[in-house]
């Protein structure tokens, strides 16, 4: 890595962002210049290269990247860089003939550092793809010829015409091909109170018709909203004022660094409204102190407008104004004039919260201390109705001792007296048991000589026989076939016999 150059880088970048008004990374990233001073490119695809540097990035600082490279290598003296124990020594070479082409690009490398404005009175309008257009000066007609990109010309939100006198802001440049002098516009501002009025109130007229004014399109600020982002200048009172009367809730803010004066301040406040479009914030903050209508114009312009109504959140407008009121507070979701009501419409919310809070803080402690007051009432009762209970309780059990006392006195005679009923009773029982034994026992004798009487194998002894037919009882010579087993039960044994005859009375 050549130390030299990347100092010498470092150096210009510093510039251009003083002239630019803006941080050093949107110029080009240490890496990015890290990367110059290693490999040294000398033409424009050796740029392309390198990470961070694309179409837009060269046309803007490229011939003065190519310049101070080839600056420094046609150098011949030593140059001590901090941090280097050595001088670094850079070669001398001989004089450089430039072709016409690099001889144009050195000198629009060096006519880029002039960033003017110029005033004059528009003499022709193109516009073909870009915008192409003269200058006049009204005093001797001296002209100068003027090319514009064209979104940065949609962005600038002015109608070009014949006969209209305006201030633009950019750079004088070569034209290579024709080598003629143009100036490279970035800026238009129209001049004059009336052609400023002229263009709000026309474009007033569109918005209006296009419904962008109405209440039903806007969204409601949320209520406690926590995460903030803030669009406005570091510099000056307002960001000041806005933070002295916001900082009470502890919100997290996302603040963007912006331009907020005249026309220049479009690209800047474009920017910053898109870095917020995907952010995750609960409102975005647009503020700026007062000012004339021409102070105004950046929130008057249409491009910036529309990305506004394009935002997915809530947002909160306090540009201070005279008369006219910027068309950005029409389109805002919620308008003020000042930083400080800006603070106050977002702290609402939770003003509102901490004044509940107190209200409840003291409905709660009122209500405690009723209840406090009820339950001393009841807790009272309860003591007075707990004491007559128990003390009623206390007066039964007396009575109760009492009662058993008594009990107790009268129970060994009740004792001795149901003891000798009982004695009576046994004796009775007992009495009364042996006698139906034997009667029992009589009763018994006589059912056992019943049955020895009538027992049919008794009658077997004596001679009789039982004769069954597939175990039933045969009473009668008509049950019986001819065939048929019967068997015979005697006194002593079984006969089995077959029936041959049968004889019926």
């Amino acid at each position: 890595m050549n130390q030299a150059i990347l100092k010498k880088l470092k150096s210009w970048r510093q510039q251009k962002a003083d002239l630019e008004n803006c941080e050093l990374f949107r110029v080009f990233q240490n890496k990015t210049l890290e990367d110059i001073a290693t490999i040294l490119p000398n033409t424009k695809d050796d740029l392309f290269t390198i990470k961070g540097i694309k179409e837009k990035k060269f046309e803007k600082y490229g011939r003065d990247i190519l310049d101070i490279i080839n600056e420094c290598t046609d150098s011949s003296e030593r140059i001590e860089v901090e941090g280097e124990t050595e001088p670094v020594l850079i070669q001398k070479q001989e004089q450089k003939v430039y072709s016409v082409s690099d001889f144009l690009n050195l000198v629009n490398s060096s006519l880029r550092h002039i960033n003017i404005a110029v005033r004059g009175e528009v003499s022709s309008v193109k516009l073909q793809n870009h915008l192409y257009f003269s200058l006049k000066d009204k005093t001797d007609g001296s002209v100068v010829n003027c090319f514009m990109w064209a979104n940065d010309y949609e962005m600038c939100g002015v109608k070009m015409q014949e006969g209209m006198e305006i201030t633009i802001h950019g750079f004088p440049e070569v034209y290579k091909p024709g080598g003629k002098l143009n100036f490279r516009t970035s800026v238009i501002e129209l001049v004059g109170e009336g052609a400023l009025k002229k263009a709000y109130d026309e474009l007033k007229d569109k918005l209006e018709a296009e419904g962008l004014f109405t209440e039903e399109r806007k969204k409601q600020l949320p209520d406690f909203p926590q995460k903030i982002g803030l669009i406005t200048s570091r510099n000056g009172a307002v960001i000041n004022d806005f933070m002295s009367n916001i900082g009470r809730f502890g919100y997290h803010i996302t603040f963007v660094d912006s331009r907020v004066e005249g026309i220049t301040a479009v690209k800047d406040l474009i920017t910053a409204v898109q870095y917020f479009k995907d952010k995750s914030i609960d409102v975005l903050v647009i503020i700026r102190g007062g000012g004339s209508l021409e102070s105004l114009q950046a929130f008057n312009n249409e491009a910036l407008i529309r990305e506004i109504v394009k935002m997915p959140m809530p947002v909160l407008c306090g540009i201070g104004h005279d008369k006219d009121v910027p068309l950005l507070s029409y389109v805002a979701d919620k308008a003020v004039s000042t930083p400080s009501i800006v603070a106050k419409e977002i702290n609402k919310s939770w003003e509102r919260a901490v004044d509940r809070l107190d209200y409840y803080e003291t409905t709660i402690i009122s209500k405690y201390e009723g209840t406090l007051r009820d339950s001393k009432y009841k807790l009272e009762n309860a003591s007075i109705q707990m004491k007559e209970f128990y003390e009623n309780i206390f007066r039964k059990f007396e009575q109760y001792q009492q009662a058993i006392e008594n009990f107790i006195a009268n129970i060994n005679q009740t004792i001795r007296h149901e003891k000798y009923k009982i004695q009576k009773l046994g004796e009775l029982l007992a009495t009364s048991f042996s006698r139906n034994l034997e009667s029992v026992k009589d009763e018994l004798d006589n059912f056992e000589k019943e049955l020895h009487q009538n027992n049919p194998e008794r009658q077997l002894k004596l001679g009789y026989s039982i004769v069954t037919l597939n175990g039933r009882v045969v009473k009668s010579a008509s049950q019986i076939k001819k065939g048929d087993i019967l068997i015979s039960k005697l006194g002593e044994g079984k006969v089995q016999s077959e029936a041959q005859e049968i004889f019926n009375n």
